[in-house]
């Protein structure tokens, strides 16, 4: 899942010289406000799912991202 999640950051960023780690926190990624909505657009679209504002709020690293797409695109 991160290595798909890399590839989605990579598309919305333009860039691919920035490796995303479990450990990495949200804050410090590259990403304006609009950045961070159009990841959540190109995950949302990539997994055929719907992501809440509520459950946006809670990405605090990429680890909490991974598994929270884990446990619902598993669904």
């Amino acid at each position: 899942m991160l290595t798909e999640l890399q590839k989605l950051f990579n598309g919305v960023v333009g860039r691919e010289d920035i490796e995303l780690t479990l450990k990495t926190k949200m804050n410090d990624l590259p990403l304006s406000s609009l950045g961070l909505v159009q990841l959540i657009c190109a995950m949302e679209d990539e997994y055929d799912i719907e992501i809440s504002n509520v459950d946006m709020k809670k990405f605090k690293s990429v680890k909490d991202v991974v598994e929270y797409l884990e446990k619902v695109v598993s669904k």
